[in-house]
């Protein structure tokens, strides 16, 4: 099965977005914690993808961009979604005690 990604809750997902998505999954897999934002040089977005401790394949991701305003003042704005991956092994959760982006998804609505 070809590696996806189906939004469960949140926004409008470009198919860029999805992609990134995996790549950073993918990405995670090899490392000891997940406490980090992830993007591409030159992207003005980060993504930053916690794994599900109860569901398989479910996570949540925050997506954060930077942009100019039409009157150059730097700003940034954030959206949070709720996916499903389907096509890869399920990234093992970090143990919530070590997770410092465990509280990131705390509060904030879709």
């Amino acid at each position: 099965m070809k590696p996806s990604i189906f939004k469960i809750t949140g926004g409008h997902l470009t198919a860029r977005d999805k992609r990134n998505i995996l790549d950073c999954i993918e990405y995670l897999r090899g490392q000891d914690h997940h406490n980090a934002w992830l993007g591409y040089k030159g992207s003005p977005k980060r993504y930053c993808v916690t794994a599900d401790a109860d569901l398989p394949n479910i996570y949540g991701v925050r997506i954060s961009e930077n942009y100019t305003t039409d009157w150059g003042e730097k700003r940034q704005r954030e959206w949070k979604f709720t996916v499903e991956a389907k096509g890869i092994d399920p990234l093992q959760p970090v143990a919530p005690k070590t997770d410092p982006q465990a509280d990131l998804f705390e509060g904030m609505s879709a």
